[in-house]
């Protein structure tokens, strides 16, 4: 993910195609949230490192970049893209972070107002209120996870996974631009230090808080 879509994410809600409808989908949704579920209860805790490619709706590559990524149930994420893009994401259960060390500058966000319609949060939170803002769909331990909402930044959500474990994401946004990433170096369920999700601000930046 590039700066700019960690930047909407923090600053709007995040959208999905519509894809409920016909009763037999229904069916097939309740089946596949059913299987999620049970993948993310066994995910207690997840990290790793990632490569990233972005490219747009004629599938021209606009950025390449490496990364780490942990989840902690429920409701933390770490999130460091490495340079030269460089960029940190923390949600630390109430307030979601943003450091942008290239205009030294952290902004802070409400937590539950950022996440609102976000599939992400499907990923910490597996028995929470928000599952049902939400269509999933599964093929060959693919899930396609997509929102009631028609209004936000983000079009869809897939999770690839390899038995149980998490192996690859992509996102695709509301200019069809598709971020995939590759997980390699994967950590699940082993203990993460407290200290991967709370947030400091250095010194000499500048805080824009939101909250």
């Amino acid at each position: 993910m590039d700066k700019l879509m960690l930047k909407r994410w923090l600053k709007a809600s995040a959208v999905f195609i519509l894809l409920a409808g016909a009763p037999g989908l229904h069916a097939q949704a309740i089946d596949a949230q059913s299987l999620l579920k049970q993948r993310l209860l066994q995910l207690q805790s997840f990290k790793a490192n990632f490569s990233q490619e972005v490219v747009d709706s004629q599938h021209t590559r606009l950025q390449q970049a490496t990364g780490t990524i942990a989840l902690q149930y429920p409701n933390k994420l770490y999130w460091h893209l490495n340079e030269p893009n460089e960029n940190l994401l923390i949600a630390d259960g109430q307030t979601l972070w943003q450091l942008d060390p290239f205009i030294e500058q952290a902004v802070a966000i409400n937590q539950s107002q950022a996440i609102q319609n976000n599939p992400l949060i499907l990923l910490t939170d597996p028995n929470g209120k928000h599952w049902d803002d939400f269509v999933i769909t599964e093929k060959d331990n693919k899930f396609v996870i997509t929102a009631k909402d028609l209004h936000g930044q983000v079009a869809q959500l897939v999770l690839q996974f390899s038995e149980a474990k998490l192996v690859a994401m992509q996102i695709i946004d509301g200019q069809l631009q598709t971020s995939s990433l590759t997980f390699s170096d994967i950590q699940q369920n082993t203990p993460l230090a407290a200290s991967l999700f709370v947030f400091t601000l250095p010194e000499g930046y500048e805080l824009d808080d939101q909250r």
